[in-house]
């Protein structure tokens, strides 16, 4: 080997061992993130169901600390009781996307994920269930919770719609 070529040895092997650390560096983030919606849309699921039984005042303890800035349990137990009262049981909900962010407008740097689920009650149209969640005394914490009527859904394409091309119309013979 001559001189010339060693550095040039040294400096891709550099290359190749910067890339395959950032490499894992990366993918173990994925997994972090990955790991961190999981337990928080179970958490989610599970502060749902408290909500579903009318244990309003479980909900308030399980909230973090910012979700109760402002207001009382009493209010909070009011407010949500009554809002449950107008739309009835829940029939149905169904996670529609979670996902973990770093960074929330108006909060401090930390670990969120924003849950979203489309619910039916039995008094209401298709709703969508919006919570975000906080890391907060070492688990998952209820910040924010607000609901809202559902997107329009689009319908399903007809069984002999082929990707979007109608047929052609008949035609009398």
């Amino acid at each position: 080997m001559t001189h010339t070529t060693l550095p040039r040895l040294v400096a891709m092997l550099a290359f190749f061992a910067a890339i395959l650390t950032g490499t894992a560096a990366t993918a173990d983030d994925v997994t972090d993130r990955s790991s961190a919606v999981t337990a928080a849309t179970e958490e989610a699921t599970h502060w749902l169901a408290t909500l579903d039984e009318h244990h309003f005042s479980d909900s308030w303890s399980a909230a973090a600390a910012v979700m109760k800035e402002g207001r009382t349990e009493k209010d909070w137990v009011e407010d949500i009781a009554g809002s449950r009262e107008m739309l009835g049981k829940t029939v149905m909900r169904q996670l529609r996307h979670a996902e973990y962010a770093s960074s929330v407008r108006g909060a401090p740097e930390g670990s969120y994920v924003t849950a979203e689920y489309l619910t039916q009650f039995s008094k209401a149209p298709p709703a969508l269930e919006t919570l975000l969640l906080t890391r907060e005394e070492g688990r998952w914490r209820i910040a924010g919770y607000s609901i809202g009527r559902a997107p329009e859904q689009e319908p399903p394409p007809a069984a002999n719609d082929t990707a979007g091309v109608n047929p052609k119309p008949k035609t009398k013979e």
